[in-house]
């Protein structure tokens, strides 16, 4: 039986629940997770006042939050293994640095979702906020591996930076969708903001839903083409992630793709549908 976490106190004050990971509640009672303590706004206050605890961390390795998680932050921050669950409308800086394990959620989370994170697994059935998958304020690098997979929507600022890893999108995207990113591969299967890919340094954009807005102007065009490795991150998400069922019809077919940004050394690409 997994441990679960309900949260029962209904205010707006901010609870901080990094810490609250399988790894370091792995072997440890009942009495001994609700000791543990939680920030709740400038407080510490032990966990057992905040949630209800039932179950435990057994061989599953796998931790739920439910209930009333709309002021929980940091679920899931710095997590290495394991999985934790997510069963209601959770609040920012979810699987933030995370590097391994997974995260499942079946709501909508707050902005910062797995932002510089470096392994791992993050699935989204609802949609996220701003600056998912993307850096830290004072940070210069962004995710560098991991699996981002949000099957709404996802505000504006997403994989900002990215190093490496893959961030998918099954619904919308906003404005500066992979600023200033490095490397890595973003695929939005909706539409998307303006200034794609604004100031990358390189990297991969595929934009399955097309673009309403025009790319910046330091963008050219490269021609069109059938894209193989778009055929082969086609066939990863089905085989890999059955569960993430969003249409990927949109991406069988020809490409035109742009190059940019050329006031950043022009080796980005960005893929728009030809048809």
């Amino acid at each position: 039986m997994a441990l679960t976490l309900t949260q029962q106190v209904e205010n707006n004050i901010s609870i901080e629940a990094n810490g609250i990971i399988p790894e370091l509640l792995l072997g440890k009672t009942t009495d001994q997770i609700k000791s543990l303590p939680v920030a709740c706004g400038n407080e510490s206050i032990p966990l057992g006042e905040l949630f209800g605890v039932s179950g435990r961390v057994d061989e599953t390795n796998v931790v739920v939050f439910d209930g009333l998680l709309n002021n929980v932050n940091g679920i899931g921050m710095g997590m290495t293994s394991g999985t934790i669950q997510i069963r209601r409308d959770a609040g920012n800086r979810i699987g933030v640095k995370m590097s391994g394990g997974e995260i499942q959620s079946t709501a909508n989370v707050g902005d910062h979702l797995g932002t510089e994170m470096t392994g791992g697994v993050i699935t989204v059935e609802g949609n996220a906020g701003d600056s998912v998958g993307s850096v830290l304020p004072g940070s210069k690098v962004g995710v560098n591996r991991g699996t981002i997979l949000v099957r709404g929507c996802v505000g504006k600022g997403a994989g900002e930076s990215m190093r490496r890893g893959m961030l998918v999108v099954g619904g919308d995207a906003g404005d500066l969708l992979g600023w200033s990113m490095r490397a890595g591969t973003i695929v939005v299967l909706g539409k998307s903001g303006a200034q794609v890919g604004a100031e990358m340094k390189r990297g991969t954009i595929v934009l399955g839903g097309g673009l309403p807005h025009s790319l910046p102007p330091s963008f050219r065009q490269g021609g069109r083409f059938g894209m193989p490795a778009v055929s082969l991150i086609t066939k990863w998400l089905r085989e890999s992630h059955p569960e993430f069922d969003v249409d990927l019809s949109q991406l069988n077919t020809e490409f035109n793709l742009f190059h940019g940004d050329f006031l950043h050394g022009g080796r980005g690409e960005v893929l728009i549908p030809a048809n």
